[in-house]
């Protein structure tokens, strides 16, 4: 049998064995370092790409909102333009504050006109009978703008506002009615 003071140097020669073999498998080579470094440079390239993408979502996101925007407040203007698209029944008119787009419309009833104009800042659409004076005040707001213009150059009919420029074929100068 061993002294007493043999079994504790024998502990603690066990300790101190335990000790570094714990500090060994700690130790990490430089493989798996450079592993970790890899994980970690995909992960952040990932979210430099998820951002990048959001970003770029988002701007065309915005722009697919205002186009759709600007074709929504010309929406009305060129509805009715195709609802009465007849020979001959585009003209230009005089509105209260500039020029107004026309069109005529004849029934066996009379003839009738569609008007759309600028208006205190605003399109707005006039139906009346053809020939009586403008009345803003009973004509329908199709939407705020500070600007409103049309040309007319073969067959093609352009409609331009704040919101943008729509262009309408009209059928009957194909020979449609």
């Amino acid at each position: 049998m061993r002294a007493p003071s043999d079994q504790s140097g024998e502990k603690r020669f066990e300790a101190i064995a335990a000790s570094a073999a714990i500090d060994a498998g700690s130790r990490r080579d430089p493989m798996r370092i450079f592993l970790m470094i890899l994980l970690a440079s995909f992960i952040i390239i990932d979210l430099v790409a998820i951002a990048a993408a959001t970003v770029s979502y988002r701007s065309l996101h915005q722009t697919q909102v205002d186009s759709q925007q600007g074709m929504l407040a010309l929406g009305p203007v060129v509805s009715t333009v195709r609802a009465n698209d007849a020979a001959g029944s585009i003209a230009r008119g005089r509105g209260p504050e500039g020029e107004s787009l026309v069109i005529i419309e004849k029934l066996e009833s009379g003839t009738y006109e569609t008007r759309i104009y600028l208006y205190q800042g605003n399109v707005v659409e006039e139906y009346a009978i053809a020939g009586t004076p403008y009345t803003p005040q009973k004509a329908t707001v199709l939407g705020a703008s500070s600007a409103f213009s049309f040309s007319y150059k073969d067959g093609l009919l352009s409609i331009t506002t704040d919101s943008g420029t729509a262009n309408v074929a009209l059928r009957s100068v194909q020979g449609g009615e």
